[in-house]
C-alpha cells in the first residue's frame, strides 16, 4: 500500500490578542520571532519539509498579511503550493472547508489535510512527524485525528479531550471534545488521567471533513463553496470572494465538526508542544535565571523573582517586584500579574481599533 499524500495546510490567520502588545492586527504573533531566529510562521513551515513525507504547504492569512507570509516563506527556501487569503476572519471551520477544497483540487479527494496553527511551538519535530505519520494511517480510514498532548498542569486557557477506546496503534476514539473549563474543573481532568489538551491540530482526508461539514454545518459549506469558486488570483496569491466569505458562519471546526461527529480520534501528542497563547506561556517556556525571572532585549533588574520582563527598544528596569510580566513595544507597555495573562484579549477589547 502506498503512502497517502500528507498536505499541510498553515492556518496563518489567527490575531493573537493575549499576546499584546508585541502581536497586533497588522502584525500578529505568527509572523514574529518569539525563541530563536524564526518566526513561528517560519518555524511551522520548517517542520513539515518535503524530504519528510510532505507536500509544500498551503498557506492560509489574512489579505494584509500575504507580502508578508511570501517574504518569510522565501526567506528560509520555502516555496508554497498556494497561498489563499482570507478577504475577513470567519474561525477555522470555514478554513478547514477552505483546506478541503484546495487540497481536493491539487491533489485529490484522498489526499490527507494536516490542519496547522502558524503560531505554536513544537520542540520536537522528529518526535511530532513520526506521529503525523502514524496518525495517517487512522485517517485514510475516513477518521479525523486530532492531535492530544498531555496536561501538564491545570489549564483553563486549552479546551480538552476525552480519550476512549484503542482503535489503531497509538490512536483512540475521541469520546467528547470539552471547552476551556474552569480551575476547579481542569485540577479534575488533570488528576482523571483521561484528559488530553485540545492542540487544534488535525489530520484528515479532504473528502471527509467536507462530508462531515455537510452533515454538520450546510451553511458553512455552503458560503465557502461559493467564496472558493468565486475566487480570484491576485499578485501570487488566490483571494477568496469577499462576499461570499463573509456571510460565512464564524464558527470553530471543535465546535462545528468535532463535538458532533463520530469520525473522531485522538493521538497522544508528546512533542513539546505549545500554543504560546499567553504571557505566562512565553515565561514557561524561556531561558531563566535563578530567580525564575527571564529577560529579553533592554531589561536590567534588581530583586526580582518569576518576572518576565520584554522589550523591543525602550529600557525596561524593575526592583523587588515578583510575579509580573512587563512587555514593552514601541506602541505601548503592558505590566500585569503572570497569573492573570489570559485577561488581556479583554483590555485589547477596550483599545482603539487602530491600537489592537
Amino acid at each position: 500500500m502506498s503512502k497517502p499524500v500528507i498536505v499541510p495546510v498553515i492556518m496563518s490567520g489567527g490575531a493573537g490578542t493575549r499576546l499584546w502588545p508585541m502581536s497586533r492586527q497588522a502584525a500578529p504573533k505568527q509572523l514574529h520571532t518569539v525563541f530563536g531566529q524564526n518566526t513561528l510562521l517560519q518555524e511551522t513551515a520548517s517542520r513539515v519539509p518535503t524530504d519528510a513525507g510532505f507536500t509544500n504547504p498551503i498557506i492560509i492569512c489574512a489579505t494584509a498579511h500575504t507580502n508578508q507570509v511570501q517574504q518569510q516563506l522565501s526567506a528560509i527556501g520555502v516555496t508554497p503550493e498556494q497561498i489563499i487569503a482570507e478577504p475577513c476572519p470567519r474561525n477555522t471551520a470555514p478554513c478547514a472547508a477552505i483546506a478541503a477544497m484546495a487540497v481536493k483540487k491539487k491533489f485529490g479527494a484522498d489526499a490527507l489535510v494536516l490542519l496547522l496553527a502558524a503560531d505554536h511551538i513544537i520542540t520536537d519535530s522528529v518526535g511530532f512527524r513520526s506521529i503525523v505519520h502514524q496518525a495517517a494511517k487512522t485517517a485514510t480510514n475516513e477518521h479525523i485525528i486530532t492531535f492530544g498532548p498531555k496536561p501538564t498542569r491545570p489549564e483553563t486557557g486549552y479546551g480538552y479531550l476525552l480519550v476512549g477506546d484503542n482503535i489503531a496503534d497509538q490512536v483512540c476514539k475521541l469520546e467528547e471534545f470539552v471547552e476551556k473549563p474552569d480551575i476547579e474543573t481542569a485540577k479534575d481532568y488533570l488528576q482523571d488521567g483521561q484528559y488530553l489538551w485540545n492542540s487544534g491540530m488535525f489530520l484528515f482526508k479532504a473528502q471527509t471533513i467536507l462530508g462531515e461539514i455537510s452533515n454538520h454545518r450546510p451553511e458553512i459549506l455552503k458560503a465557502t463553496t461559493i467564496a472558493w469558486k468565486q475566487s480570484r488570483t491576485v499578485d501570487n496569491y488566490l483571494l477568496l470572494d469577499e462576499t461570499a466569505f463573509a456571510a460565512c458562519p464564524s464558527e470553530s471546526i471543535d465546535n462545528a465538526v468535532m463535538e458532533n461527529t463520530d469520525l473522531g480520534a485522538v493521538i497522544a501528542l508528546d512533542a513539546g508542544w505549545s500554543d504560546i497563547g499567553s504571557w505566562t506561556a512565553i515565561h514557561e517556556l524561556s531561558q531563566k535565571d535563578e530567580q525564575n525571572n527571564a529577560a529579553t532585549g533592554s531589561v536590567i533588574h534588581l530583586d526580582t523573582d518569576n518576572c518576565l520582563f520584554r522589550s523591543d527598544g525602550i529600557r525596561i528596569a524593575a526592583i523587588g517586584v515578583s510575579n509580573l510580566a512587563v512587555i514593552a513595544t514601541e506602541a505601548a507597555v503592558l505590566i500585569l500579574p503572570l497569573d492573570q495573562s489570559q485577561k488581556v484579549k479583554d483590555i485589547v477589547a477596550q483599545l482603539p481599533k487602530n491600537e489592537r
